[in-house]
């Protein structure tokens, strides 16, 4: 076996990375770099694959696609690994064509698949934080950008719906439509630190990156290696006051408005007896999630920037 695999996902970005990724994966070759490639085939099978990939001692596991993609080579990897305060020996690399691109982006590594690929074969590394997240909804899972709950959880499902758009456009319209459709704030207790709030809840996302949705600047000094998560709390508002705020998300405006609380943790606790959705890297949780336990894993990941 090759020290590196590349694993593809064949429907990022509903398919339209292809081409893009032919030539990367010929650039990559042609600087004499060796690996294999694995095409996934299901929900979930990047994450077996990687697995695999690790525990056979693959040096690195390149994540071809978008961000639910690299959030499966993520869960292999630290699954492989097993320890929750050793580095995980298996490097993450990524080639992003996915619609959103949000972790790779974040990192600086959103000036498209040559440059992807300038990296690849430079090699310089960075020592990443790793979120782990225990839920009521399924088993426990790691991120490595952010984790949400309510209001951006359903704008996540609306966007997989759409099919003719691409990239940002597709998170646009998606919260659009989610703000005509949805309307849920459920009475909800957040504990981090020595703080507990109980207070019907819009969104509450974990932040270890700056931003999600193709472009929305959520936490936008939160940082990849602090140790700590960016949360971003959003209390019930009215309709007109969530339109008035999508420019300010897209520009990391919105930290001093009256219905948004920021705070930095490495530890969240989220509950509600109501329940909502939540997502993780773009990775749906479940719809009906009642609890959540969020905890940070300070540079457990080394990934080539």
């Amino acid at each position: 076996m090759a020290d590196t695999l590349v694993i593809i996902n064949p429907y990022s970005n509903r398919g339209d990375g292809r081409h893009q990724l032919d030539l990367a994966l010929q650039a990559l070759s042609s600087s004499g770099m060796e690996f294999e490639i694995a095409l996934t085939e299901y929900r979930g099978h990047a994450i077996k694959l990687a697995e695999e990939a690790a525990r056979n001692g693959a040096a690195m596991v390149i994540a071809a696609g978008g961000d639910g993609t690299v959030n499966e080579v993520v869960n292999g990897i630290m699954q492989a690994n097993g320890h929750h305060d050793d580095i995980a020996p298996t490097t993450l690399g990524i080639l992003p064509v996915g619609s959103g691109n949000d972790f790779a982006g974040g990192l600086g590594m959103d000036q498209g698949l040559d440059d992807a690929v300038f990296r690849l074969r430079r090699g310089f590394t960075r020592m990443l934080d790793v979120g782990y997240a225990e839920h009521d909804a399924g088993p426990p899972l790691y991120f490595v950008n952010i984790l949400g709950g309510g209001f951006d959880a359903r704008i996540n499902v609306e966007a997989h719906k759409i099919k003719r758009l691409r990239g940002f456009s597709i998170y646009l319209v998606a919260v659009l439509k989610t703000i005509a459709i949805y309307y849920r704030t459920p009475l909800t207790t957040i504990h981090y630190g020595d703080v507990d709030r109980t207070f019907p809840m819009l969104m509450t996302l974990v932040c270890n990156g700056p931003r999600l949705g193709g472009g929305f600047l959520a936490a936008p000094e939160s940082s990849h290696d602090d140790g700590l998560f960016d949360l971003v709390i959003v209390r019930k508002t009215s309709r007109l006051d969530m339109l008035w705020m999508i420019p300010k998300f897209m520009k990391g405006k919105h930290l001093d408005h009256p219905k948004v609380t920021m705070a930095r943790t490495n530890r969240v606790e989220i509950e509600s007896s109501e329940g909502f959705p939540s997502q993780a890297d773009g990775e749906m949780l479940g719809m009906n999630v009642k609890k959540l336990t969020i905890s940070i894993q300070p540079q457990r990941l080394r990934v080539v920037v």
